[in-house]
């Protein structure tokens, strides 16, 4: 995995190690698609409206991780989204970031999953359920491009979000 390193959550149990690595991986997103769409012109659009659900997933995510006691310092949350604009720099082709968006999607799902099922509160469960929503709808839209079926994937509506 690239985003998000696997290990970090297969062993995780509870649901506040959860939430940091989920607010911390949209952190990553937003500067991630915020610098594809930059890069990225013909798909500046999409990637915007990417980069813009990451920011909304990174403001859900802040109220509840505070809630669960996790917190995410300015200055880690400012590198985070660096990291995440450097990889973006690192990818040469819209076809490579795509192959490895949908490939790093599946890969965080069990996150998003173990979220929900372990959520204490059902907005936590909400939110796990969304992320998830949100990371297949990222997928559909890679795969469409790639096929050349560019605009026939649309982001879902997630509780009205989207």
């Amino acid at each position: 995995m690239t985003f998000v390193e696997k290990h970090r959550f297969e062993s995780v149990r509870t649901e506040r190690e959860l939430m940091k690595i989920a607010w911390e991986g949209e952190l990553f997103g937003v500067g991630l698609f915020e610098t594809l769409a930059e890069r990225f012109p013909r798909h500046a659009d999409q990637l915007t409206a990417c980069a813009t659900m990451e920011w909304f997933n990174v403001h859900a995510c802040e109220p509840l991780g505070h809630a669960a006691g996790v917190h995410v310092p300015l200055a880690k949350a400012e590198r985070l989204g660096r990291e995440g604009a450097a990889f973006a720099r690192s990818i040469h082709t819209f076809h490579g970031i795509a192959r490895l968006a949908i490939e790093e999607t599946r890969e965080v799902d069990p996150l998003f999953k173990k979220i929900s099922k372990n959520a204490e509160t059902p907005e936590v469960k909400t939110l796990g359920d969304d992320l998830l929503e949100h990371e297949d709808a990222l997928r559909d839209w890679f795969k469409s491009e790639l096929d050349g079926n560019s605009g026939q994937a649309a982001f879902p509506s997630v509780n009205g979000r989207g």
